[in-house]
Order: C-alpha cells, then structure tokens, then sequence
C-alpha cells in the first residue's frame, strides 16, 4: 500500500487571515461612512459565510493527483483512464496529468490503464482534507483480446424479462447469441438501424451493424467502454479484456 505525506491545507492560519481582512475592512467603512453597527456585523457575517462556502473542499475534501507515464521513457500517457470498481473516476490531460477530487477518506484499490499498456493497479491511502500525490508507470503491452456486445432496449426488454423470465439468467453470450426480441432495431427501426457508435475515452472504435451488434479487437486491459446511440441516452461500463480471450458487454439503454 502507498501512502504518501501530503500538504497541509493551513485552515488555521487561512481563518486568522480572513479574520484580519475582514476587521480592517471594518474599521475603513466605519471611518469613511459612519455607517450602523449593523452593516459592521453584516460584512463580518458575509465574508465568514463566503470563506466557509469557498473552503468547504480543504476542510473535508480530499484530492487525488499526480501522472500516469510510460516506465520505459518517461513519457506521459493520454489518454489514460483511473478506475475504481465499476466507475471511471476521471482521465489523464494532454499532459499525463489526473486530479480525483470525488473520494471520502480511506484505503482504495484504483486501476490504472490506457491503450497498449498493461493495467497497474495499485492502493492508496487518502486522509480528510489532505493533498495526496501518486505517480502511475504503466509497462507497454502487445497482448489482444476482443469483445463482442449487443444494444437493447431497456423498456422492452423489462417486457420480454415477464414473457420470459429465464432471460434475467443468461449470461453476457447467451444475450448475445439468443434471440431476447429486445433489440433496439425491433423497438424502433425494424430492418433499418443507424449504426451506433462505440467509444473507449473519445476515441471510436466500432459501430454496430444492422442487427444492432459489433465487435472489435483490442489490447488486453480495462477500459470504460461507452455507447452512443440516436435517441437514447450515453451508457458507459468498465470491462476488462484478457489477453487471448473474448468477452461480452452488452448495453440495455434508456430512451432519451
């Protein structure tokens, strides 16, 4: 497990701070205008409520950051995707650099991954209010695997699941192979389907064909593998490809 001494947040000497901004903002209103004590206390109370609202992430939030680069050259990745679970939790700049802003205090397993490298997946500890900084170098790797998958319609497959409820059993290639008549070209276009389009990141790698199908071979890895389709709203799930092995996603989508 990684853990990394991170930078304070300097809550204390940021509150002594505002607090002397705000008195001597005080006294020069007070000099100049002789206005009420209210309006004294009401710059006090708003800048105090501005200074907890604009602070909120430095006394509970947590940041994640640092580079994913290659270990043989030391160059950046992009893109490259930082996983934890079954969620994308954000991808590399230009410039190989990421930031996590999104995780509570604890211990986690993220994966690291991007076209033509192998998965790293290391732990890291992050700790409440704290900056956390944790490099990735990821290994070049040659190694294919492919996956096939299928789109459908989640309304009508909600209604083929009570003609046939067997249908919540099948796996990812039994959906594939198996005819569900939940297809989105039965839902909506009959013989004629514009293809949708198949994205890892922004990059496309596969468009459907007519039976709302495709495939498509790829590096062994783990990516965030999303779907675009006219009339439906973007889905997106992790999968993981091992090297000489075919998996199945398939995409049940809501309508937009």
């Amino acid at each position: 497990m990684l853990r990394l001494k991170a930078r304070s947040s300097g809550k204390r000497e940021k509150w002594l701070l505002v607090v002397n901004i705000t008195w001597s903002l005080i006294y020069q209103i007070e000099s100049m205008e002789n206005y009420h004590n209210c309006i004294s206390y009401l710059v006090f109370f708003v800048t105090m409520l501005i200074y907890s609202s604009c602070d909120e992430e430095y006394q509970t939030g947590t940041v994640l950051q640092g580079t994913v680069r290659n270990i043989l050259d030391d160059e950046t990745i992009h893109p490259a995707f930082l996983i934890l679970g079954d969620e994308l939790l954000t991808i590399t700049d230009d410039n190989g650099i990421y930031e996590i802003t999104s995780l509570d205090p604890g211990i986690y397993s993220l994966v690291c991954s991007a076209i033509n490298y192998g998965d790293k997946t290391m732990q890291v500890e992050v700790e409440d209010g704290n900056v956390v900084f944790n490099d990735f170098l990821l290994s070049p790797d040659d190694s294919k695997g492919r996956i096939y998958g299928e789109l459908h319609d989640q309304t009508l497959y909600e209604e083929r699941l009570i003609v046939n409820p067997s249908m919540a059993d099948w796996n990812g290639k039994e959906l594939f192979d198996g005819v569900s008549g939940a297809t989105i070209q039965t839902m909506t276009f009959g013989f004629y389907l514009p293809a949708s389009e198949i994205y890892i990141g922004d990059s496309l790698f596969s468009v459907t064909d007519g039976f709302g199908q495709y495939w498509f071979d790829i590096q062994s890895g783990t990516y965030p593998l999303r779907v675009s389709s006219i009339g439906y709203k973007d889905t997106m799930q992790i999968v993981k490809v091992e090297p000489d092995t075919s998996i199945f996603a398939n995409f049940i989508l809501l309508k937009e």
